[in-house]
């Protein structure tokens, strides 16, 4: 018990991240306006890692979307 309250005090697993980024590409591309190139750039990042700015990916849009990822990942 005292060890999984330890693991959720610690956040999201790299694993529970991976799926949350993956379905808030998902949320965001295809339930919105995005731009083909847009959609392309994100779904080009590697999951694993947090949301960046690109060529067609601002950095608001790569911090909003990272953080939906870790309120999604954190959720129980």
């Amino acid at each position: 018990m005292a060890r999984r309250k330890a693991a959720r005090a610690a956040g999201p697993s790299d694993e529970s991240l991976r799926i949350a980024r993956t379905i808030t590409y998902y949320q965001t591309c295809l339930d919105a306006a995005v731009p083909h190139e847009t959609a392309r750039e994100l779904w080009a990042h590697d999951m694993t890692r947090p949301f960046k700015a690109g060529v067609h990916v601002s950095t608001a849009m790569a911090r909003a979307l990272e953080l939906r990822a870790r309120q999604e990942a954190a959720q129980p």
